[in-house]
């Protein structure tokens, strides 16, 4: 049995979204594998989520498997707010996701102290 956790880190921006992609692909495979994995939006990646909820974009399927799976946990509230996009990012399902030790941003630490694995693309 597997007792890996990761926590992947979505940093692309939009210029990059082959690695968004692959954030999502590499989630919903290791969730499907029975791996815990967790999935934030962090810096400039926090674009990614209105983008791939649009109806007609060419990841929205693989965007709407992934919210089903319940791998997306958050984006970042502080890095979200600097690039304008919270409002947004929560009406395309993801929440804001934060703590106020590290000024808004992701507990990153908390989750190596729990084990999890990173993986930032």
């Amino acid at each position: 049995m597997n007792t890996n956790k990761y926590i992947i880190i979505v940093q692309a921006g939009k210029q990059d979204m082959a690695r968004a992609l692959h954030g999502l692909l590499y989630g919903i495979e290791l969730h499907g594998a029975g791996i815990e994995a967790e999935l934030f939006f962090d810096g400039a990646g926090t674009y990614w989520p209105t983008e791939f909820a649009k109806p007609d974009h060419e990841l929205n399927p693989l965007y709407k498997q992934a919210l089903k799976t319940g791998i997306i946990k958050g984006g970042c509230t502080a890095c979200s707010g600097f690039f304008e996009v919270a409002e947004e990012m929560q009406q395309a399902g993801v929440p804001l996701a934060g703590s106020e030790a590290s000024g808004g941003h992701l507990p990153f630490a908390q989750y190596i102290k729990e084990g999890f694995i990173p993986v930032i693309l």
